[in-house]
């Protein structure tokens, strides 16, 4: 061989080498940026917008697939990774108030859980919790609907009122749970009052945890100022205006006392008219062909002062959580007022689009952002998450 031939060969060899060694740095390099792209879309939280669609009439829109939505975060169009369409099956925690007193109004609050449990379908699976002076998870998430039923049925009544501490316990165990998740809460809306969390806290948590949450919300109002006075009555020189142990009964048509008991005026047929607090006037209808009597009314004493406080932060409380969170508030006075709720909530579950993003990866900043979301179809009403905290980097 001569010199030419073997200079050939050992540059052929070298050549051969190199590409080898590249072509593995290359393959080495991709294999990283796989990894890389992997752990980047582990450490990106998945932000899950739940969706109602209706027509103008309220009846649910069915057939939408996931060509049909675009969403919007802080304006910027994102890009749907995840598409849950209808009649799949949901995770939900029924959150109980049971701070009542008596037996037979526990069991009106059981015979309701009851009928919702047996709303759900064979595939959602449900958990249960109660609280009053302290907060008891029942159940692990189950479609054991024997287990559930027996469950809300060992339920019993307490003192207090652990309200954002029950709903804190409900959002964290929907948080790492994919697909429909909604807490179905029923109470009153009073915290009496939580140490570990706060109504604060509890809407940030909501915020971040993207579960819809549904209220079924009885009023007690009436029954605590009728106590209220009739304290006041016994004990005119007491300086407390009243006290609350937290067991607070359901109202009449749920089993609770008389509508009107000692110490609490009659209204007068057929309705009173109150004014606003800025001009405390009552306005009097006596009968359907009687004058309007308009008469100046007393200053507020205390009792109503203090309750106007307590069912205000009540009030605001549940409107706020269902509105950041795509949810409704049900107002309950009657037995069927609630049978109605339940099973108009598990309907809307059954009807509920999920649809989930990846926001940008320098979107870990504990920050609000606004989500909005369209839908291509005309004539049609979209009810969605308004936005979402995003988890903090640690």
């Amino acid at each position: 061989m001569n010199k030419i031939s073997k200079a050939i060969i050992l540059a052929s060899t070298a050549f051969i080498l190199f590409i080898s060694n590249m072509s593995g740095a290359l393959s080495q390099q991709s294999s990283q940026e796989r990894a890389e792209d992997q752990d980047l879309k582990l450490n990106t939280t998945l932000v899950q917008v739940p969706t109602v669609v209706t027509d103008r009439a309220g009846r649910f829109i069915t057939d939408l697939a996931k060509k049909d939505f675009v969403v919007f975060e802080d304006g910027k169009r994102q890009e749907v990774s995840i598409f849950a369409a209808i009649k799949q099956p949901f995770n939900a925690v029924l959150v109980l108030d049971t701070s009542n007193s008596a037996q037979d109004r526990l069991q009106a609050i059981q015979h309701t859980a009851v009928g919702f449990a047996r709303e759900t379908n064979s595939d959602d699976r449900m958990m249960v919790i109660s609280f009053d002076h302290e907060v008891r998870q029942l159940t692990e998430f189950t479609s054991d609907r024997q287990e559930l039923e027996q469950a809300i049925k060992s339920t019993e009544a307490g003192f207090g009122k652990l309200l954002y501490e029950a709903v804190v316990r409900a959002l964290e165990q929907l948080r790492e749970r994919e697909g429909r998740r909604a807490v179905i809460l029923l109470t009153d809306g009073v915290d009496m009052r939580s140490i570990e969390a706060t109504a604060e806290s509890t809407l940030r948590l909501a915020e971040e945890a993207g579960a819809v949450v549904y209220i079924v919300r009885f009023d007690t109002r009436w029954w605590i100022e009728s106590e209220a006075r009739r304290q006041k009555a016994a004990q005119p020189q007491s300086k407390v205006p009243f006290s609350v142990d937290g067991r607070i009964p359901l109202p009449p048509d749920f089993g609770g006392p008389d509508v009107t008991p000692t110490g609490m005026p009659k209204v007068r047929a057929p309705r009173i008219e109150v004014g606003s607090p800025s001009s405390p006037r009552v306005t009097i209808i006596d009968g359907p062909n009687a004058k309007p009597r308009t008469l100046n009314a007393p200053p507020p004493d205390e009792i109503t002062v203090n309750l106007d406080k307590m069912y205000d932060e009540a009030d605001k409380f549940l409107q706020t959580i269902t509105s950041r969170t795509a949810g409704r508030l049900f107002q309950a006075e009657t037995f069927d007022d609630t049978r109605s709720a339940f099973a108009a909530i598990a309907d809307e579950l059954r009807n509920l689009y999920v649809i989930s993003y990846y926001p940008p990866t320098d979107r870990r900043d504990g920050k609000y952002h606004k989500i909005k979301v369209e839908v291509a179809r005309k004539d049609v009403q979209v009810r969605a998450r308004p936005g979402y905290r995003s988890a903090k980097e640690q």
